[in-house]
């Protein structure tokens, strides 16, 4: 069994996060063509909302991307007090619920212009 030290497994992560963050900044670029923000700004923005998204922590692979997809059309997101208070105080459903329904509510939002 091979045993890595703890700077190697946090190395590993990184890199795994980073391949992330490319695949799912290529994905919504292909699937939403009107986000042109370069990849020198946006890779950087994607990777400091995953590693945010980490700390909560968001473990799921299909809820982090649709973190990063959040980040994608509303920058900053989870840096506004009320979004990153909800998203930390226990209520009752898991994380990965609390940042489902805030996706849902803010596609919601934009569909009715508000």
């Amino acid at each position: 069994m091979l045993k890595l030290s703890t700077e190697q497994c946090a190395a590993a992560d990184k890199m795994e996060d980073d391949d992330f963050v490319k695949d799912t900044a290529s994905q919504l670029k292909k699937r939403f063509p009107g986000i042109d923000e370069p990849d020198e700004t946006f890779h950087p923005r994607l990777q400091r909302a995953l590693d945010y998204a980490n700390t909560l922590p968001v473990r799921s692979k299909n809820v982090r991307r649709d973190f990063l997809m959040l980040e994608a059309f509303w920058p900053g997101f989870y840096l506004k007090h009320e979004v990153e208070k909800w998203l930390r105080t226990p209520n009752g459903y898991s994380v990965e619920q609390r940042v489902e329904d805030y996706k849902h509510v803010m596609i919601n939002r934009e569909r009715r212009g508000l």
